[in-house]
């Protein structure tokens, strides 16, 4: 048994614990990456840059069809990652000048508790987010636990699933990530948009409690997963909700966004880089049954 396996066993709680930590990671490195592009890269670097990245991540995804369940769910979220970060995040406030959409501030408070150009493309798309995850939802193989109990709890009949059906893990993962993404997205700009409730109605209050309350139940669940690639599709969407915390806390002023300013911090980004390459090595090497493409299960 090699000393990795010895150290950080491949059991419950340590793999969703291990996995909470990679998408964590992720999410505050995205940020990083994004101010890095957005504001400090010149032209045309801020534009060819994120091109080019968010191809890469493309690749990724394609790289991951076929690969079995453990280093096919990775590389989907990976890719989709990349892509994210590069086309959205860094696309979409290009598109936004190039268009002259106009922000819209609080009056007062938090002026970083608005909506600039490109919040408003993104708010805007709620619509489409909505009716593609009915259609979704309408699919008599979708496995997203989220949209299976809506659909009981709506007694919709959409028929039996397949038999045997299994899958492309890499287009599931990717495909997770940009819908959870996207929707906890316009539920942040939908909350604090100042011609609506804004981050002081109380409204507000209710709904963050709410989404809280959620994410530490998802993130308890997580923590119970025992197949690695399982639990990185479902950390997906639990750290995907719960991200929503850091995110109003920081509007609220009373959390710092550390990750946003790599210049001020350069030895915690040092640390961040190092412990997210570790937590993709250290699932990438997760043994995979050769017969059924999952990690091996754990024995009780």
């Amino acid at each position: 048994m090699s000393e990795s396996k010895v150290l950080i066993p491949r059991t419950p709680p340590v793999i969703g614990l291990m996995v909470l930590l990679l998408l964590l990671l992720e999410k505050m490195l995205a940020h990083t990456y994004t101010v890095i592009i957005i504001y400090v890269l010149p032209d045309p670097w801020r534009t060819w840059v994120p091109l080019l990245v968010g191809c890469f991540g493309i690749w990724l995804i394609l790289r991951g069809m076929g690969k079995d369940e453990v280093k096919g769910t990775l590389l989907g979220l990976l890719g989709a990652s990349l892509v994210w970060m590069n086309w959205f995040e860094c696309g979409l406030p290009l598109i936004a000048q190039y268009n002259q959409i106009p922000s819209f501030v609080p009056a007062e408070g938090n002026m970083m508790a608005g909506l600039l150009g490109e919040h408003v493309l993104i708010q805007s798309s709620g619509l489409f987010c909505i009716v593609a995850l009915f259609c979704i939802m309408l699919n008599k193989d979708v496995r997203c636990r989220m949209l299976v109990w809506i659909r009981r709890r709506a007694r919709l009949e959409v028929g039996k699933p397949t038999q045997n059906y299994r899958p492309t893990v890499a287009r599931v993962a990717a495909f997770e990530y940009f819908f959870v993404t996207w929707f906890m997205y316009i539920v942040m700009l939908v909350l604090i948009d100042p011609r609506l409730w804004g981050l002081y109605h109380v409204g507000t209050y209710t709904v963050a409690t709410c989404l809280v309350l959620w994410s530490l139940y998802l993130i308890f669940k997580l923590t119970q997963q025992r197949e690695v690639g399982m639990a990185i599709r479902y950390g997906i969407g639990a750290v995907g909700v719960a991200w929503f915390l850091p995110e109003i806390l920081a509007l609220y002023e009373v959390f710092y966004e550390f990750y946003l300013y790599a210049d001020r911090h350069p030895v915690i980004t040092l640390v961040m880089i190092g412990l997210y390459a570790f937590c993709i090595g250290w699932i990438w090497k997760t043994p995979v049954n050769p017969e059924t493409g999952r990690s091996v299960p754990v024995e009780t």
